[in-house]
This record gives C-alpha cells, sequence and structure tokens, in this order.
C-alpha cells in the first residue's frame, strides 16, 4: 500500500514537472503588473527566507513600477502559506516564496491540502552554503579526527530547527554516507540547537554558514566541512565535503518562487527574467553575498528540473529513515 502510495506521489510529480517544462502557454496581460503584488512567505518576519525575499522583492519592485507586498503566513511546516497560494487566482498577483521543505512535505505528510499540480515554479532566488560543525566537547579539528571520535561509539547526536528540516534530513543523509549510526535531537528553531550544542549536550549539526560563522570564529564550534560544490568565502579555510570524499551531499538551503498552476507562462517568464537582473546587480548580489547566500536567478523550466531532483532526493532519505509528521 505504502509502496504504491509513493508511485503515485512520483507519478503525479513527474506530470507535474513535465507540464512546467512545456506545453502551450496562455497569453498574458500586455501590462503586468498594473496593481500590487502579493509574495507570501511562509515563515516568520526576520528569518533568513524573510531578509533575502525583502532584499530582492525591493528591487523588483523598483523595477517592474508596482509595490511587491510581504505577506508572512507561518504556519504547520510552511504548509498554510502555500495553501492560500495554490488556491489563490492564477494571475500572478499572489506568488509564493519556498524552500526545502516544499520538495519534502509530499513525503512527511499522508495528506496535504494542495497537491503537487497546484504550483508552478517561476525561478530559483538563491542558495546558501551550510557547514557541518562539532561540539567542542569532542576536541576534534578535522573530518577524520570527527568520524574516528563517532563511529565506534554509535552514540553520535545531531541537531537541527525541527523534524524533517533539511539540516534534520542532510544529518541522515550524512550519517549513513559516512557509515555511523546517529540520532537526532530536533529542537525548536537554531538558537536552542546551538545553546546545547555549544554546551555538549549534542553532537553535531548543519546549518548556514551566516548563523554559525560567529561561533566558529570565536572557537565555540569546530567547523569540519562546508556543503557547497565550491568552498565558502566566508570560512575558505574549510573543505567541501566533496573534498573528503562525499560529493553525493553536496547540498544549500534554497529559496525560490512559485506562481498557481495555470498562471499564464509569459507572466512566469517575465517574472523569472526580472528577478534575475536585479539578482545581477552587484548592489544586491554583495548584500546576498554577506549573508553567505549566492544569487541565481534561473528560468521556469531549469527551476522546475531543481525541483525534481530535491523532491528524487528528499523521497529517498525519508523513506529509506522512516521519518514522518503525521
Amino acid at each position: 500500500m505504502l509502496l504504491r502510495t509513493s508511485l503515485r506521489r512520483l507519478g503525479a510529480f513527474a506530470v507535474a514537472t513535465v507540464a512546467m517544462l512545456g506545453g502551450p502557454a496562455p497569453m498574458a496581460q500586455v501590462h503586468y503588473p498594473e496593481r500590487p503584488v502579493r509574495i507570501v512567505v511562509p515563515y516568520p518576519a526576520g528569518g533568513n527566507t524573510d531578509v533575502i525575499t525583502r532584499a530582492v522583492m525591493k528591487e523588483v519592485s523598483a523595477r517592474m513600477g508596482q509595490p511587491f507586498v510581504i505577506d508572512n503566513k507561518p504556519g504547520g511546516n510552511s504548509i498554510l502559506g502555500t495553501d492560500i497560494v495554490a488556491k489563490a487566482a492564477p494571475d500572478g498577483y499572489t506568488l509564493l516564496v519556498v524552500i526545502g521543505a516544499y520538495a519534502n512535505n509530499q513525503w512527511l505528510y499522508k495528506s496535504l491540502p494542495y497537491g503537487p499540480n497546484d504550483l508552478v515554479p517561476i525561478t530559483q532566488i538563491s542558495r546558501t552554503s551550510l557547514v557541518l560543525v562539532s561540539t567542542p566537547q569532542l576536541a576534534v579539528s578535522n573530518m577524520a579526527e570527527f568520524l574516528a571520535a563517532v563511529r565506534p561509539s554509535g552514540q553520535a547526536t545531531y541537531a537541527s530547527s525541527g523534524v524533517g528540516s533539511a539540516a534534520h534530513l542532510l544529518g541522515e543523509r550524512f550519517a549513513q554516507a559516512a557509515g555511523f549510526k546517529a540520532t537526532h535531537v530536533p529542537y525548536k528553531g537554531t538558537a536552542d540547537a546551538l545553546n546545547d550544542l555549544v554546551g555538549g549536550r549534542v553532537g553535531f549539526m548543519f546549518d548556514a554558514v551566516s548563523a554559525l560563522g560567529p561561533q566558529i570564529r570565536a572557537g565555540k564550534l569546530n567547523a569540519l566541512a562546508v556543503t557547497g560544490s565550491t568552498r565558502s568565502a566566508q570560512l575558505p579555510g574549510i573543505p567541501t565535503l566533496t573534498e573528503l570524499g562525499f560529493p553525493q551531499l553536496v547540498s544549500y538551503a534554497w529559496a525560490g518562487l512559485l506562481a498557481p498552476a495555470r498562471t499564464p507562462e509569459p507572466i512566469r517568464q517575465r517574472l523569472a527574467a526580472e528577478i534575475a537582473a536585479v539578482l545581477k546587480t552587484p548592489e544586491l548580489k554583495d548584500k546576498l553575498a554577506a549573508i553567505s547566500t549566492d544569487a541565481v536567478g534561473s528560468t521556469p523550466a531549469e527551476f522546475a528540473r531543481f525541483l525534481a531532483d530535491e523532491n528524487r532526493i528528499g523521497a529517498e532519505v525519508i523513506k529509506s529513515s522512516g521519518i514522518s509528521l503525521d
């Protein structure tokens, strides 16, 4: 039964992805946008996703001549805000910012109030490299020493900001790939997890370079590897997971923009082009770089392929680990 359900979900996602990549596009409004555009962020104000969105949409607003109004709708692991946009009019005036939770939620919950065909991609906005850190109580300075410490014990623990979060899934993938057992310890947020990590009550953690950089530079955490395809400019002395023999674990925290299904293709293409243009400006690139974030600005088709890949990876680790939020 579980296998049939999973196959149906994968089939639905594949059909949705094909629809994203092609098909006849209806005519868009000639003068879009003619009124303010609502950008739903399904997370609280002040978080990394919100900060990135506000910085980008401020420039898009100036470029397109209409307000792009941020509307924070946190709740239900982003499900509340996602459902609002999935049911909105497909006219380009209500859009959704998503992160990794969007690709993973369909595997973490038995049912959702929206389906994989209800939203379509516009662009990937950004990607942020993560860093793997360990508690100073382990007294290790590199990956080889860390693995030598955790493999024999069978009692490694790792923190994340919650069950099913990107950091949770990456921690599970890392333990599997490196060949050791680890117990997940979920927290309500990064701050609480950091306190226990620094205090030695949990062993290791993945999080954004910008979030952990101050503790690393202060010597309160041991940085072991970054997850991007290249080294981080903020931590140039820390190797990538690829350098350390784990190329399959290259990953980023990311943010992207979706629209309700049946939003006219020309509107999506216009939005993607305008966002890509502002992301190329030196001022915005520098602002994002200050929080260890790279500007992306992909096409709808490129973002569709990216989402399909994220969905596949998330499905594999969630099913193999038996993770669930129901």
